[in-house]
């Protein structure tokens, strides 16, 4: 009976926590797209893990490194980019988002357009929530 008692107080204090979370996740989601807007590299640094893989629409993958410098650069600058969509769940200790987002961009020094939909992975490390994998596809 203790045990059974255990377990569902241990499942009651996941379940009260996974919420949280979910907005710690989605909040940090809005806050990485505000500034690869700005761009804010400091604030993408803090937000992009270290072993990070972050693949483009157009299938061109980088690590963080090499992402970071593609908006220091500005091969790619992103003038808008609008949430649709976010859809965040936990998969074990990971936080996994899919969404939809509609961006205004200028890239090869011409102005884009376009929506994407995405799924991303979040993982907590050191006592906060890292990108750890992009992968998205262009919208027709």
């Amino acid at each position: 009976m203790r045990s059974a008692l255990a377990l569902v107080l241990l499942w009651c204090t996941a379940c009260a926590s996974l919420p949280s979370h979910l907005t710690a996740v989605a909040e940090l989601e809005r806050a990485r797209f505000a500034a690869m807007t700005r761009p804010d590299l400091n604030a993408l640094v803090a937000m992009l893990a270290d072993d990070l893989v972050y693949c483009h629409s157009d299938g061109q993958c980088e690590t963080k490194v090499e992402f970071l410098e593609t908006i220091r650069s500005e091969r790619i600058r992103y003038r808008a980019i609008e949430v649709l969509e976010l859809r965040p769940r936990v998969v074990g200790d990971a936080v996994v988002v899919h969404g939809s987002i509609a961006i205004d961009g200028v890239l090869g020094g011409q102005s884009r357009k376009l929506r994407i939909v995405f799924t991303d992975v979040y993982a907590h490390r050191d006592s906060r929530w890292q990108l750890i994998a992009w992968q998205s596809t262009r919208l027709p």
